[in-house]
């Protein structure tokens, strides 16, 4: 038959029985629906997620005290230098500073390091204004790009060339310091570690003068090449052990994708039962029409129709089922993610990200805010689409195999005879 004929006369069935079909249509579509909008989503929130982390890079490794008592000194620097595959190690100072706005005060992260290394902390932020701060500068200051421009219009920005007031808690009473504004960064976004555009950064001798000592929160050890990163963190190991809190961009990447991964997996295993069930249904009521149309069916064989006839007639309204079902799931679905995805940018996940970027960062509240909002997008890719519809088809077909097999094996003799 002429494929056109067969499409025509299955749709012309599928009508004279428009509430069931629509029935076995509507049951169809939440497998598709379910499937196109927990990967779409889970995938987006995955690539957004690794996107944040690799921006600092997949060589970068973060080396944090642990055990009570211990310390991180000038000599654990040039100790951490000495590992193989190591080409540079980055001391910092981190801490949250009360910046005064005339009788009020705002809390920001103050990072301090060797601020030419910035990019190596940061890769691909550059200056809008003015220039970085020197190994020895005391009191310049280079702000993030919302401290520079802020969203909320009550605040004020920091500008190149201003004197910008700060304040941290101390042992012994508040340290008060004040610094030059002499550069803003461009919107960079989330790294792991730090958010650049909310932080202000200033030289590694300004962090000391501020929190008074000489132990450092913590060194970033970057590694010559992705490969060589589990050889460091071999030899960070063989030299502090418990000690230190060792945390690898590379690591944790692997993590998540195999989390997502399997998040993934468990999220289309449980869609897949509502196909089962849509399954199920359509066989159900493919063998119905068969009963229904015993006698059309006779009709059909004594005018000529084979039984290849007969069950490629069957199949081709089975697949419609499923090809209708498909293309109306996988729209929805399609706008469903985007709704998952406006539950999980609410915080549903947002604060467990939180929490555990605060248990790699240490104390400052400031290192995980960024995850706790970051923007991100369902990823619906064509081909998602396309095996969702396709697979929709592919039960529909088979769920009126076996009906279609039932109807082209009548005698048609006998079908004519029945009432």
């Amino acid at each position: 038959m002429d494929p056109r004929e067969l499409i025509s006369f299955a749709y012309a069935s599928l009508k004279d029985r428009k509430l069931r079909s629509t029935l076995t249509i509507l049951g169809l579509t939440i497998g598709p629906a379910v499937i196109v909008a927990l990967v779409g989503a889970v995938q987006g929130f995955s690539d957004a997620i690794a996107g944040q982390f690799s921006k600092i890079g997949a060589t970068t490794i973060l080396v944090m005290p642990s055990a009570r008592g211990f310390t991180i000194s000038q000599k654990d620097v040039e100790a951490l230098r000495s590992v193989a595959h190591v080409t540079d190690v980055i001391p910092f100072f981190s801490t949250t500073v009360a910046v005064k706005y005339g009788s009020t005060s705002k809390p920001v992260q103050l990072f301090a390091m060797d601020v030419s290394k910035l990019p190596k902390l940061a890769p691909g932020v550059t200056t809008a204004q003015g220039r970085l701060p020197s190994s020895y500068d005391l009191v310049g200051a280079v702000v993030g790009f919302n401290l520079a421009n802020p969203k909320n219009p009550e605040e004020r920005p920091f500008r190149l060339n201003q004197v910008i007031s700060t304040t941290v808690p101390q042992s012994k009473g508040v340290q008060a310091r004040s610094f030059l504004v002499v550069g803003t960064l461009e919107r960079f976004g989330q790294g792991m570690f730090i958010n650049p555009d909310d932080t202000i950064f200033v030289s590694l001798s300004a962090g000391q003068a501020i929190l008074k000592t000489s132990y450092y929160s913590g060194v970033l050890v970057i590694a010559s090449a992705p490969e060589h990163v589990n050889s460091v963190l071999d030899g960070i190991d063989a030299i502090y052990g418990d000690k230190v809190r060792v945390v690898a961009v590379s690591s944790v990447l692997a993590v998540i994708n195999s989390v997502t991964q399997g998040v993934t997996m468990v999220l289309g295993t449980v869609a897949s039962i509502s196909v089962i069930v849509a399954f199920v249904g359509i066989m159900t009521t493919m063998f119905t029409a068969v009963v229904e149309r015993t006698k059309e069916i006779g009709l059909l064989k004594a005018l000529g129709f084979k039984d290849s006839d007969v069950t490629l007639l069957f199949l081709t309204e089975a697949a419609l089922v499923g090809l209708i079902g498909g293309l109306i799931g996988s729209t929805g679905g399609i706008g469903l993610s985007y709704a998952i995805v406006a539950i999980m940018r609410g915080g549903v996940f947002g604060g467990q990200v939180r929490n555990n970027i605060r248990g790699l960062g240490g104390t400052s509240t400031e290192m995980g805010q960024g995850f706790a909002t970051f923007d991100f997008s369902p990823v619906i890719s064509p081909e998602l689409v396309l095996q969702a519809i396709l697979m929709s088809v592919v039960v529909g077909a088979l769920a009126g195999l076996i009906p279609a097999r039932r109807a082209a094996k009548l005698d048609p003799v006998v079908a004519l005879r029945q009432e």
